[in-house]
């Protein structure tokens, strides 16, 4: 099936496409704070009223936790009435998964039509037109995703091979998923650069092609999806799980980011005095990623299990700096021999990419605005040294609990206000429901060592 030309994509061009290809489920779709899909699934006469009018829903949903219940003390309640899901044609694809089934990825308007307050697509939207307003460029993301793939084993998940690093073996033992999971994203119009095993076993790394940030930030959702779905139609179980394994590598998600006007690129500068090549503007948008660098773990690693995979030493980042090459900082820039960019490394697959994407550039305009410096890049792995090492170079730890992180969001004025208050708060507000839940929650590890020693 050929991918439609997403340039061309009106609701009039999606009419003619379901009629024509004899679509009879279409599928409205967003991501609520906690990174969970929500939506409905319509039928082709409701399909030109909804593109118009939108989707009803409560704004409630917007208040559930990852356990899926509604949190104490609302930002949303039952008196707060609804939002609109407006589907946007640029997002519209046919499953090539599903029967006579199509997907589109939606924008939250209020009753008036105008965009909702509580919208993280929306929130994207608004800062990318701040930056080319106020930068002459466009922002381009590229996002980068480790995942594992699980079987079931007499009640437990364990790794669906025993593949190596980049080995071969991996790609050879799940072509099945592979391919197919790749022909479906191909499908579906997201673009692949390279997949890989990874570190752990039955682990995989998909890079996606970079592309402008809200399609990158679409494209990111649709990995997301596919993946597990392909992975479920195999009989197996595609995770996103920061860290599924004690012993085995974790999986992040590496976001690429650069900034173009016409061509050109404005990251890039072959008189840069530090040797990167990297202009004043990349510095400055760097020195405002790690000026809010709390701030964006606390959005880009959402889970009580995000925290288990930022440790030393495990080419996770666990320290806020930046460097050239170095794997063991929070922003990395490529080696010289490609293009002019950096990649923030501190999210995961548990967070909502369009959340993300929204708070990095938040945090970089203000880099840029405030000509903020990120001082000389680390060149050394920073798992390495010191307390005293690390307190003397000024370098930082990440948060090392989900509670850590969002009690830094919550003293960050500057991504309340770029984001939106409505959208800053409730997420707080779910994420410390779901810290206090995690708290109190008594394992089988804490009952039988402390049952047996005391």
């Amino acid at each position: 099936m050929l991918v439609q030309d997403k340039e061309m994509m009106t609701k009039d061009t999606v009419l003619k496409i379901v009629k024509e290809k004899n679509i009879e489920f279409i599928r409205v779709e967003f991501l609520d704070y906690a990174g969970i899909t929500r939506g409905r699934t319509i039928r082709p006469l409701q399909l030109k009223d909804a593109m118009e009018k939108g989707i009803n829903f409560s704004t409630a949903i917007m208040s559930f936790d990852v356990f899926d219940e509604y949190i104490p003390n609302p930002a949303f309640g039952a008196n707060d009435g609804d939002f609109f899901a407006i589907p946007d044609p640029q997002t519209f694809a046919i499953l090539p998964y599903r029967k006579n089934t199509a997907r589109m990825l939606c924008d939250l308007v209020d009753i008036n039509g105008e965009p909702w307050h509580g919208c993280p697509r929306s929130a994207l939207k608004r800062l990318l037109n701040e930056v080319e307003t106020l930068l002459g460029g466009k922002m381009n993301m590229a996002f980068e995703q480790e995942a594992y793939l699980l079987k079931e084993v007499d009640g437990q998940l364990v790794p669906a091979d025993n593949s190596h690093c980049f080995s071969i073996e991996g790609a050879d033992i799940q072509e099945d998923f592979i391919q197919d999971f790749v022909y479906a994203l191909d499908a579906m119009g997201v673009e692949t650069e390279q997949l890989s095993s990874e570190y752990g076993p039955g682990q995989l790394e998909i890079n996606l092609k970079y592309t402008n940030a809200l399609k990158a930030a679409d494209d990111q959702v649709t990995f997301m999806h596919l993946y597990k779905q392909i992975a479920r139609d195999k009989g197996l179980i595609g995770t996103l799980m920061p860290k599924p394994f004690q012993n085995h590598a974790g999986s992040g998600l590496h976001v690429h980011i650069s900034l173009f006007d016409e061509g050109e690129n404005l990251f890039e500068d072959s008189t840069d005095q530090r040797g990167l090549d990297m202009s004043e503007k990349a510095y400055h948008f760097i020195g405002g990623l790690l000026k809010h660098a709390s701030s964006l773990i606390a959005i880009g690693a959402p889970s009580i299990n995000s925290y288990k995979r930022m440790q030393p030493g495990s080419f996770a980042p666990a320290h806020i700096c930046y460097g050239s090459g170095n794997r063991s900082v929070l922003v990395r820039i490529p080696e010289k021999r490609r293009t002019r960019r950096f990649e923030f490394r501190g999210a995961d697959g548990t967070c909502n990419p369009y959340l993300l994407a929204a708070c990095l550039v938040a945090a970089g305009l203000r880099g840029i605005q405030n000509q903020l410096d990120p001082g000389e890049p680390v060149e050394f792995d920073v798992s390495t040294v010191s307390e005293y090492q690390l307190k003397e170079r000024g370098i930082k730890w990440v948060p090392r609990s989900l509670n850590e992180a969002i009690n830094a969001l919550a003293e960050d004025s500057v991504l309340a206000q770029t984001i939106g208050r409505t959208i800053w708060e409730e997420f707080i507000n779910i994420k410390r429901t779901e810290w206090d839940k995690y708290s109190k929650y008594v394992s089988d590890w804490e009952r039988n060592l402390f049952a047996s020693r005391f």
